[in-house]
């Protein structure tokens, strides 16, 4: 058997070597330094460094080299980390983040005021109580009827109806509820008013409205008597062609949800005469209106007054449709009108 005689120099000389390191290494007194990994605003970065110095030679005997110095340059790094962040927040990995600063909210834009209307169109149109009787010769209780006097404002609607894009009525899916065109229960073309659409023919068309809610009032003040409301939807002009029509009954409120849980009023304005027969038949009153140009219907929106459209057999019929809605607070913005008891329907 034979020894290598470089080897048992080498290893001895190792084994001498760790021995000799570990009779140089002082004994420790007391506990073993510690190092906070969260030094404080004020702390000397020379005395961190010191402190690690100190903890590095004081690691367990035996332990590689190489761990040792990786180990004490990772803990130096994170000290001179956390001592040149802030330290009132720290993100995910111990870093410290600033607070982000909250972005200004912007004022909503107000909107470009309306020009005037031009002279001779800028006056309230008139209006007049109109009376409507049943069958019975009866007025029914809660149903207004108004003429807007000045025929220009049915026809201005009429060619703005025509001047724009119209689209099928539309009805709820019996199966389902979302929206069909069904022509045996709603034959119509259909466009719509904002409340504050810039058009001249749409705005005289509201000051005619805002006269005639103003006799409702007058007839049935307590109908303004529990807060505000308003016109904040869009008012709907639609086209009836012959033997067209909203055939089955129905009422403007159907359900607790928007739009139709908000509706206080309804309105309807004939724009055109009918004289064969078509009308609107209102159920429980027992009541069938013949449209006659400018004439206005306002009722409220409940199922008391059920009613369905009666088709005319040779002659087309136009009419508006729209809602007052009670509201909790008005935006001016968007508002035509607005009424609250005992003051009059008034602009904002």
């Amino acid at each position: 058997m034979s020894i290598d005689a470089s080897n048992v120099s080498a290893n001895a000389g190792s084994a001498l070597r760790r021995r000799t390191l570990f009779k140089s290494r002082p004994a420790q007194k007391g506990p073993p330094a510690r190092l906070s990994t969260r030094p404080s605003c004020g702390t000397d970065p020379r005395a961190t460094r010191r402190a690690l110095t100190a903890s590095e030679d004081q690691a367990p005997f035996g332990a590689p080299a190489r761990h040792r110095r990786i180990s004490a340059m990772i803990t130096r790094w994170l000290a001179t980390a956390l001592l040149l962040q802030p330290t009132d927040g720290l993100a995910k990995g111990g870093f410290a983040t600033t607070k982000p600063k909250k972005k200004a909210k912007k004022a909503p834009k107000a909107p470009k005021p309306l020009e005037p209307l031009p002279p001779g169109l800028d006056g309230v149109p008139p209006v007049s109580r109109y009376e409507v009787l049943n069958a019975d010769g009866i007025k029914p209780q809660f149903a207004g009827a108004f003429l807007i006097e000045d025929e220009s404002v049915a026809d201005d609607l009429v060619k703005e109806f025509h001047d724009r894009p119209q689209l099928r009525g539309m009805v709820s899916s019996a199966a389902n509820g979302e929206p069909v065109v069904d022509t045996s229960v709603k034959d119509s073309l259909e466009m719509s008013f904002p409340a504050n659409d810039p058009s001249i023919a749409w705005r005289r068309y509201l000051l005619s409205l805002k006269a005639a809610m103003g006799l409702y009032l007058e007839d049935y003040p307590y109908a303004g008597a529990y807060g505000a409301f308003s016109i904040t939807g869009r008012t709907n002009v639609q086209l009836y062609p012959p033997s067209g029509g909203y055939k089955t009954f129905h009422t403007e409120r159907t359900g607790k949800g928007e739009p139709e849980g908000s509706r206080h009023l309804v309105f309807m304005t004939y724009l055109n005469d009918v004289t064969d027969a078509g009308g609107t038949e209102f159920c429980h009153q027992n009541l069938i209106v013949s449209p006659k140009k400018g004439l206005t219907l306002i009722w409220p929106a409940d199922w008391t007054f059920t009613h369905r459209g009666v088709p005319s057999p040779t002659q087309e019929k136009i009419i508006t449709t729209g809602w007052s809605r009670a509201v909790l607070e008005i935006n001016r913005n968007d508002v035509g009108l607005t009424g609250r008891f005992p003051r009059r329907f008034n602009f904002t």
